[in-house]
């Protein structure tokens, strides 16, 4: 679906007007006005707020919702889905939410994964909320710095894909999968030899771990301000990868 871009009088209309109107493609019997109501006060915490593309805030957590609403979510996880960043900053607090829209909306906002607070074992439907932020985010990614990009998208391909398998949301997953396949072949052809050598070597640690070192390893070459210090900081880091491996896959001790 091409969503128009707000910034015009009338747009806010447009953009409900779009996600209820994919909503009502999957689940005509959903609660229009109960969609529509979350959409205001969504739209209410986030006037003034812009994205990194210039685009008002507001037009993430409706592409959030609509991407859910493709996949049949129903009426609390769209509403969740619109509200899934109101409780950053002071302008909206959890007591209102929960009053304004039950406690099992607000258990889903606070549940979804990465949030203040997020439970170890949240709730699919948070789960489904997290894999759609992710994939309208990685749509959106130009304006973010290569960093961020890589990070976001190596912790997709090692963690959100595989969620996505298992909660049979085969569409998000293939997106998801592509996006961040995209992304993480564009960057490596901009990044110097010694960081795709260490990019390869982090295959060998352990999966949850990865994207993290990758993370540092990237970092510390980055303020190397010459190639051979690069490629001395790669050769050393390249002889502890395999300790490195053993160590981090070593079960901890009892006690």
């Amino acid at each position: 679906m091409n969503w128009r871009r707000p910034g015009r009088a009338g747009d806010g209309d447009d953009l409900l007007n779009d996600l209820l109107a994919v909503v009502a493609t999957t689940r005509p019997d959903a609660d229009a006005r109960l969609i529509s109501r979350a959409y205001g006060v969504a739209a209410g915490v986030h006037a003034g707020q812009t994205r990194r593309s210039g685009d008002p805030y507001i037009s993430h957590p409706v592409a959030v919702a609509a991407i859910l609403a493709t996949a049949g979510a129903d009426d609390q996880t769209l509403c969740a889905a619109l509200l899934h960043d109101t409780l950053e900053g002071d302008r909206y607090s959890l007591a209102a939410l929960s009053d304004a829209f039950g406690g099992d909306v607000a258990a889903l906002v606070t549940g979804v994964p990465g949030s203040a607070g997020a439970p170890a074992i949240a709730d699919s439907r948070a789960v489904m909320i997290k894999l759609a932020d992710r994939l309208h985010n990685l749509r959106t990614a130009a304006p973010l710095p290569p960093q961020t990009r890589l990070s976001k998208s190596r912790d997709t391909l090692d963690v959100l894909v595989p969620m996505a398998a298992s909660l049979g949301l085969d569409a998000i997953k293939v997106d998801l999968e592509d996006l961040a396949a995209g992304i993480l072949s564009r960057e490596t052809l901009r990044t110097p030899a010694s960081g795709r050598v260490l990019a390869r070597a982090a295959a060998l640690l352990p999966a949850p771990v990865r994207s993290r070192w990758r993370d540092e390893w990237a970092g510390e070459l980055a303020a190397l301000p010459t190639r051979r210090q690069r490629a001395v900081f790669t050769v050393r880091t390249l002889g502890g990868v395999p300790q490195l491996a053993v160590t981090l896959r070593r079960p901890p001790r009892a006690g």
